[in-house]
């Protein structure tokens, strides 16, 4: 079983250049303090600086779709700039001349994509279970306070309800789970939920012990 998550947010887009032809995308991958949707049995929200000592410490990447056959640019060659603000973790990056480079930047311009996305890995006792359920589902929230964050980028199909991506210039600019998900079985995960959340039943199964 991976440790690695995927989160997928969609906010409205837009487009802008510099003088010299270089196309530059800025967007969030994250925001803080905001619910996502239902990820399988609970929801999620990310406090602010869980992901920051990982953004400045790692040679993030930034690809489309999560596809790395699809890179757009990566923090050690300067082509990818990250950090986190009072609104949550940012991302921004040189789009190269390539292929997917323009197709997003045209995609971007058209309206079509419709979101930004990251990978991460919870830290070492870097979630816990919130003091109060959401009061709109039910539904036990998972608190994430430290996250190692390894890649960001544009998708088609944005699980939080905001997050924004856009082109422009620049100046413009814990819990362990595995010993729960040895035990569940294939039918204490939801049809609907992607593989990349399989064990996330697992993580309710573990907050309503209790297990803090």
């Amino acid at each position: 079983m991976t440790n690695s998550e995927l989160r997928f947010m969609s906010s409205p887009l837009e487009q802008r250049a510099r003088e010299d032809g270089r196309v530059v995308m800025r967007g969030y991958a994250y925001r803080f303090n905001e619910l996502s949707h239902d990820l399988g049995g609970f929801r999620e929200r990310i406090v602010p600086g869980a992901g920051a000592p990982s953004l400045r410490k790692n040679d993030v990447y930034a690809t489309f779709n999560h596809d790395t056959r699809s890179l757009l640019g990566r923090v050690s060659s300067g082509t990818l700039r990250v950090g986190e603000d009072r609104d949550g973790g940012w991302y921004e990056i040189d789009l190269p001349d390539t292929t997917v480079g323009r197709d997003v930047a045209e995609l971007l311009k058209r309206g079509d994509l419709s979101g930004s996305s990251f990978t991460f890995r919870v830290n070492d006792g870097g979630q816990r279970r919130a003091d109060e359920d959401d009061e709109e589902t039910g539904l036990p929230v998972r608190e994430i306070t430290g996250m190692d964050v390894v890649e960001v980028g544009p998708v088609v199909n944005p699980a939080y309800p905001t997050t924004d991506a856009a082109l422009r210039s620049l100046e413009a600019a814990g819990i362990d789970l595995s010993p729960v998900a040895d035990e569940r079985s294939d039918d204490d995960t939801p049809a609907h939920a992607p593989d990349h959340l399989a064990n996330y039943p697992a993580f309710v199964r573990a907050i309503e012990k209790g297990t803090k």
